[in-house]
């Protein structure tokens, strides 16, 4: 078979799965005493009054897609967004219990690194950031013992590691970001680059021969950012996720009142037309004297409509892209960058629990804990309820396998199994949660790049070319991320810009 046909195939074959983003109802083990979630992220679609023509239609209304918008107004370039579900935002959602805004939790980003240009972004629309800024490490969860990060991170590390465990490790961060900056300035030899790509992170982490616990730590400490186990992904996406933990690592931010505050402030900056519940069925792009044009065809109201401009960005995940028909079709080159991801899976727990558990980690914090398996980040109480309010948002951000198994076993047996781990590590913890609701995304959360693939190799190069007037972007052309999808959307413009003679930003 040539292949080309193999890759049709496959594309057949992954557009047959359909995507599905959903929030679940609480499960049976925990009836629902309490308020259910609302999400926050929906704003209110908007009309263009100026009646000014779009000259680029922007494909997903989530951060990728948001974001494109964004920058190119600010270049002087009108949008029209069409965003295919009920609301903005895509997996930057904040959930809210009762009747205020005070009592919630995130079911999407759960932060922004310092070095994400989202928080630049954030500043820039004068959107306030949470005054409590995290530590980049987290308390993990090694031999079945609980090691709290606290505030002095000596004793943290001492408390698994030993001193020459603790030298071998630091040796081993302080190499990693030399190659990582050598591979960023391609001053690496290639040979030497492809023996990072073409490996497992898990098997090139044990070429260094560290000790056990240093493994255990590395591996904790990264599978939850790629939300796949170690052994699946390649020893250079491994490398380039872990750079936030180098040196001193970098701090990182919440948005003050939920994440998807940020998402209502872009959508206001942005003046043009945005339609939500508009599922985007085929794009037909064409070419005279030279000027492209660019027809995307939607389903809105049970009504095929059509609209045309001069360009248009594929801001969509990467699983949803089959199920866009494209004329002329994307390139052999593209759709093998494409069909070679892989895919991540995240379910997020939120429980609502009664504030008289604080006993239980006896007025300490040791929130964010890493664990292995079944509860993955215990992300805790992330955001402190009013005195007056006696119940708070408990959340769990479930990874890799463990997170897939929600797609297969009911959610009265997943909740037993997730509050008999919590009860092993804080006995009588189930007692105090009133109810429980499951967020999952499938069949995928994010992308990931197995060995021999990498954002930086030849394929993720072609992904991110624009081909006749269109553009695709989202976390996955630069990262696992909303640094990808943020990165992309700031990219996409600068070059959308640059054809069509737009002026610089301001």
């Amino acid at each position: 078979m040539n292949p080309a046909a193999t890759l049709q195939r496959l594309a057949l074959l992954v557009c047959s799965i359909g995507l599905l983003s959903c929030q679940q109802p609480p499960a049976p083990s925990c009836p629902p005493t309490s308020p259910t979630p609302t999400a926050s992220s929906a704003v209110p679609a908007t009309s263009n009054p100026s009646g000014e023509p779009a000259r680029v239609i922007v494909v997903g209304g989530g951060l990728a897609g948001l974001v494109t918008a964004y920058e190119l107004e600010k270049r002087g370039i009108r949008s029209h967004i069409l965003e295919a579900n009920d609301s903005f935002g895509g997996r930057v959602a904040t959930a809210y219990y009762g009747k205020g805004n005070e009592l919630y939790s995130e079911y999407g980003m759960q932060e922004m690194w310092a070095s994400n240009p989202l928080t630049a972004i954030a500043r820039e629309l004068k959107v306030p950031l949470d005054e409590k800024v995290e530590k980049p490490f987290s308390s993990v969860v090694i031999d079945g013992k609980l090691r709290p990060l606290g505030d002095d991170e000596d004793a943290y590390f001492n408390s698994f590691l030993t001193p020459p465990e603790r030298k071998a490790l630091k040796g081993w961060m302080a190499q990693s970001k030399d190659l990582l900056d050598k591979i960023n300035k391609h001053t690496l030899p290639q040979a030497d680059v492809d023996k990072i790509l073409n490996v497992s992170f898990a098997t090139w982490v044990e070429s260094f021969k560290l000790p056990k616990h240093a493994y255990d730590w590395i591996r904790l400490t990264l599978e939850c950012e790629l939300a796949a186990d170690w052994e699946t992904f390649s020893g250079l996406i491994g490398l380039q996720e872990f750079a936030v933990f180098f040196g001193e690592g970098e701090p990182n931010y919440h948005v003050k009142g939920g994440n998807s505050n940020l998402i209502k402030a872009l959508v206001n900056a942005i003046h043009g037309d945005k339609d939500l519940s508009a599922n985007v069925m085929r794009v037909d792009r064409s070419t005279k004297d030279g000027k492209i044009t660019a027809r995307v065809s939607y389903m809105k109201n049970q009504r095929l409509e059509t609209i045309e401009a001069e360009r248009v960005v594929l801001a969509v995940p990467f699983v949803r892209l089959h199920q866009i028909e494209v004329e002329p079709p994307l390139s052999d080159e593209k759709w093998q960058g494409i069909l070679t991801l892989m895919r991540g899976q995240y379910t997020v727990v939120h429980m609502l629990i009664d504030k008289a558990a604080n006993k239980l980690w006896k007025g300490e914090d040791p929130f964010p804990i890493l664990t292995q398996g079944l509860l993955g980040v215990v992300y805790g109480v992330m955001h402190e309820s009013p005195p007056s309010e006696p119940l708070e948002v408990f959340s769990l951000l479930i990874h890799g396998p463990a997170a897939n198994a929600f797609h297969m076993v009911p959610r009265d047996i997943k909740m037993r199994e997730v509050l008999a781990g919590l009860d092993k590590m804080w006995p009588g913890f189930s007692k105090y949660v009133k109810t429980s609701t499951t967020f999952t995304y499938h069949p995928a959360s994010i992308a990931v790049w197995p060995p021999g693939r990498s954002p930086l190799d030849e394929r993720g190069q072609k992904i991110r070319e624009p081909e006749m007037g269109l553009y695709l972007a989202g976390d996955w052309t630069y990262s696992g991320h909303s640094d990808g999808a943020v990165k992309s959307g700031i990219k996409v413009a600068e070059q959308i810009a640059r054809e069509l003679g737009a002026h610089s930003a301001h």
